[in-house]
């Protein structure tokens, strides 16, 4: 039986863990008052904010990864422990260190390269964002291993901690510095460093601080095709901005970022769904004999998935234009909105991402991830680049839509050399069709029509296929039943 302990702390993890996304949509209303900050300034933070994040890629290392999955083959043994939690945290310090004074040096000579006619500097924000990325490298690799440590309270007042300051100085910063970065960059600074402090306490702490060579070849051995995934990675997901800002300006920067944020909610309910569902799907495989292919109660749960995420995404899509003008009064972002039919057209794409990549994890095939996102990240730079020169802001969705096909294809393509599916083709595959379809055709129908009659008539229309679909099996208790089972 599960206990409660058990049950409490996976709720903190979850919760806790979401707060990132939950700070993002908080800071929406302030961010996107014109009082507070330009629709350039948003368009630049977006570009600090995603380069702090490849910072804390760079300089981590994939460390937190192995300071979490890997702690259990030392925990036993206490001197080991603290070799291993030394060993890591003077790798993170030293290594850190290095790469963040390599990329403050070299920081304004590539912008100056990258973007020689435009009045962008390097010095002080992006300094200041890739100094938090170092902090928030060491505090990640801590935030993980209490995660395996089991030790949910420090977890949670941590990231509180963190949580608050990032908000309280963001807000305070905006209103005291108006129609200037200083406040959020200065906001996201101030909560690194803290819990940088709070962590390295912990490392100081727990750790034996000396050099250990087998923890250290072990950390390389295990975090390297770790990092060069996430390094292509964040390519995938946020060079597109870069791109934009090279070839158009900040404010086309500031309406395509704050249309993918939109999409942020989808995205946070998809990996929520499939960090519940699974679990359960593994342990079919496992009572199987780790039989590598699909079956019916297995797909039972990917259809759950699918349900849920292509009947919400038409339903969020009608309410939009509607939340959007309470959130934010800078009417410049509005020119967002005409954007998100196809951006969640690749939302829809995304949910087989999810299904096939579910016996990668599984059957430990993850060899061919980096695989996938080397060959799609090369593709989202070279598509993006030809179609935002092509078609401007319109171009960067196709490109960002026509990546997220490639990527599932491959996987697919990859994925069946090992794994066999036996899937419901009207579930998973002629629903999301169809759902795909309609969406990409709104692109297009916007302008001549009603967007709210054209997304509602997308959301009955998915919810009717839906029924066609699930008839026979489709009810509030059946799905309670799949997810608490």
């Amino acid at each position: 039986m599960i206990s409660k302990s058990f049950i409490k702390s996976s709720v903190t993890y979850t919760i806790i863990g979401a707060l990132p996304f939950a700070s993002s949509i908080l800071l929406l209303p302030f961010y996107g008052n014109k009082n507070l900050l330009s629709t350039d300034d948003f368009g630049l933070l977006a570009i600090f904010i995603i380069l702090s994040e490849l910072a804390r890629i760079l300089i981590s290392f994939s460390a937190e990864s192995f300071l979490g999955n890997t702690y259990i083959h030392y925990r036993n043994d206490n001197n080991n422990e603290k070799k291993f939690l030394g060993t890591s945290f003077l790798f993170l310090i030293i290594y850190g260190s290095l790469l963040t004074f390599i990329l403050s040096i070299t920081g304004n000579l590539l912008f100056g390269l990258f973007y020689p006619a435009k009045s962008i500097e390097f010095v002080p924000y992006g300094l200041i964002s890739v100094i938090t990325g170092f902090f928030n490298g060491i505090f990640k690799a801590y935030a993980s291993h209490l995660i395996f440590r089991e030790k949910p309270k420090p977890y949670f007042w941590s990231n509180i901690l963190h949580f608050t300051l990032v908000i309280t100085v963001s807000i305070g910063g905006l209103y005291l510095f108006p129609l200037s970065l200083a406040g959020p960059i200065w906001g996201r600074f101030t909560g690194a460093f803290a819990t940088f402090i709070w962590a390295s306490v912990f490392f100081v702490k727990h750790g034996n601080l000396r050099w250990d060579r087998n923890v250290f070849k072990h950390l390389v051995k295990y975090s390297a095709p770790l990092y060069f995934h996430n390094i292509l990675y964040w390519f995938i997901s946020n060079i597109d901005r870069y791109i934009i800002l090279g070839l158009l300006n900040q404010s086309s920067v500031a309406v395509f970022d704050f249309a993918i944020k939109i999409t942020l909610a989808i995205e946070f309910l998809q990996n929520g769904l499939s960090a519940a569902i699974l679990p359960k799907v593994f342990e079919l495989w496992k009572n199987k004999n780790n039989e590598s292919s699909g079956s019916i109660e297995i797909n039972k749960y990917f259809h759950l998935f699918t349900l849920i995420n292509l009947t919400l995404i038409p339903l969020y899509l009608i309410l939009i234009p509607y939340l959007v003008p309470v959130v934010v009064n800078n009417s410049d972002l509005y020119q967002s909105i005409p954007l998100l039919p196809l951006l969640f057209a690749g939302m829809v794409v995304r949910t087989w991402y999810y299904v096939l990549v579910a016996p990668v994890y599984y059957f430990q095939k993850t060899t061919i991830l980096p695989k996938v996102f080397a060959v799609t990240a090369a593709f989202q730079i070279a598509a993006t680049y030809f179609m935002v020169n092509l078609n401007g802001l319109n171009g960067a969705v196709i490109a960002n839509f026509i990546t997220k096909i490639l990527q599932v294809s491959l996987m697919f393509f990859l994925v069946k050399g090992f794994y066999q599916f036996r899937a419901n083709k009207a579930k998973l595959i002629y629903y999301p069709l169809a759902l795909i379809a309609m969406l990409t055709l709104a692109t297009f129908l916007i302008g001549q029509y009603s967007a709210t009659a054209v997304y509602s008539f997308i959301f009955i229309f998915s919810v009717a296929f839906a029924f066609q679909t699930y008839r026979k099996e489709i009810s509030i208790s059946w799905i309670k039943e799949m997810l608490t089972k």
